[in-house]
């Protein structure tokens, strides 16, 4: 068995390195703010890194373990996650206190649950990140498009769109135009934002400016009826989220709904509910309970996810 004092001490450890590295994120922050200002035309921030390129190279299984894609940009450093699964971590030691289960089994409980939770988080912030891409490309196209017949190049439509669209497609098209002002085709710098962020449709457009720039034609006319396609997947993905939200409504109100019971039960009779803590049998009960419905609740939301991906 595991003694709780050396628990408690890789739980501050974790918790020590994860404040240290929020620290170190706000500074970073602080100086890449100051560089903004001071050179406003460079974008230090779109910049890729050729350092976190190579260190997400050597750790690529923890990478994966964790669901992490360094290329990606994330709403959240990498830190709250390790704070997130600390705190699930710690709360979950202190909930043994009152069932007693043994400390190893605990402790892989703990771990398997950590894993899950900062997997949960960023696959929540990489899902966040790629719809929001995917419906501000119909509006990246068409200023292609309208950049195209204006009779200027296509690469300057991509700085037009680093410039005037939002977050994060101004982001994406900025290191867009960084790989084109170094030599790199357009076709295969729109096809780097698929690789990174893994929204189809940017390969579909990666594959129309190749076809047409290499054949020849009307660009432009290819790069409307593209739009009008991804205009058509955007209003269908919404409309599939809007028929799926009885059923993520109801995964809701399942997993909610044991914990009003439980404290109904309690109200009533609190003897009754005693018994899941203080009874070994009724322990077991209480965490098979918690365990089916936090499993069920994981394998609703990714039918529904899987479900309504187009």
């Amino acid at each position: 068995m595991i003694p709780e004092f050396v628990i408690v001490t890789v739980l501050a450890l974790a918790m020590c390195a994860a404040v240290n590295s929020l620290w170190l994120d706000g500074r970073e922050r602080r100086m890449q703010r100051q560089l903004t200002v001071a050179l406003p035309a460079s974008h230090p921030v779109n910049l890729p890194s050729i350092r976190r390129a190579e260190t997400g190279s050597r750790s690529l299984f923890l990478h994966r373990l964790a669901n992490y894609r360094p290329e990606m940009v994330h709403a959240w450093h990498p830190a709250y996650a390790l704070v997130a699964a600390a705190i699930t971590v710690a709360a979950i030691f202190l909930a043994n206190h009152l069932l007693r289960f043994p400390t190893l089994y605990v402790s892989v409980a703990a771990a398997i649950a950590a894993i899950v939770v900062v997997r949960v988080l960023f696959g929540w912030q990489q899902r966040r990140f790629a719809s929001q891409l995917f419906r501000q490309l119909p509006d990246a196209i068409q200023l292609v498009t309208s950049t195209v017949r204006s009779g200027l190049p296509v690469h300057e439509a991509f700085r037009t769109i680093a410039r005037e669209m939002p977050q994060p497609t101004a982001g994406q098209f900025a290191i867009v135009c960084n790989e084109v002002n170094l030599g790199r085709p357009p076709e295969e710098a729109v096809e780097a934002v698929y690789r990174r962020t893994q929204v189809a449709e940017y390969a579909m457009f990666a594959v129309t400016l190749a076809v047409q720039l290499k054949s020849g034609g009307s660009l432009a006319e290819t790069l409307q009826t593209l739009g009008d396609t991804v205009s058509q997947r955007v209003a269908l993905a919404a409309r599939a989220k809007a028929l799926a939200g009885e059923v993520i409504f109801s995964s809701r109100a399942l997993t909610i709904s044991p914990l009003i019971a439980g404290a109904l039960l309690y109200a009533a009779n609190p003897k009754n509910v005693d018994l899941l803590f203080s009874d070994p049998t009724g322990n077991k009960l209480l965490a098979y309970a918690v365990a089916s419905v936090l499993i069920g609740h994981l394998v609703i939301s990714w039918m529904v996810r899987r479900e309504t991906e187009l």
